[in-house]
């Protein structure tokens, strides 16, 4: 009986080294994985690896051009297309960017003649006209030209289609 106690003795005494062990191993692990992530050579900054390098390269900062004008928002508009085999609608959400930074008092004073233009030039397109990316360019490219003609004050940048539903 003497002998079988002390054959179980030793083995808590194993397990617990075992534990020891394994616990200072993660240890090492973690603080190994700790120190390749913040003091690696291999660091990437700004999509380069800095192979041993201690400071990332300068970026060149450019002046920052003023990317937002100012956007005029017009109601939607819903028109029957010019196609002659089968009746089309094109539902057109518009806004216009001019160049200028603030609101411009002729946008709303000509609003009804720059939503009549904008009807005139939509009605006149078929669905095959505007259907892909390019007639699509082409009629941002007209109704910007046919508003400009209008304002004498300011000038549309560009015309963006927020909704372009062709039924």
């Amino acid at each position: 009986m003497a002998e079988e106690k002390q054959e179980k003795e030793p083995k808590p005494k194993n397990s617990k080294k075992i534990l020891l062990i394994i616990a200072g191993a993660a240890l090492l692990c973690g603080g190994g994985g700790g120190w390749l992530a913040l003091f690696s050579p291999w660091q990437v900054v700004d999509g380069r690896a800095l192979l041993g390098m201690k400071k990332a390269p300068e970026i060149e900062k450019k002046p920052e051009k003023e990317l937002h004008k100012f956007i005029y928002k017009m109601d939607p508009f819903i028109v029957n297309l010019s196609d002659s085999e089968k009746m089309r609608y094109l539902k057109l959400k518009v806004e216009v960017e001019s160049a200028e930074s603030s609101s411009n008092e002729e946008y709303e004073k000509r609003l009804p003649q720059l939503r009549d233009t904008v009807l005139a030039v939509l009605t006149s397109k078929t669905s095959k006209e505007i259907m892909d990316s390019e007639g699509k360019t082409k009629l941002r490219n007209e109704i910007a030209a046919r508003l400009n003609q209008l304002l004498t004050t300011f000038q549309i940048k560009t015309v963006y289609f927020a909704e372009f539903v062709i039924q």
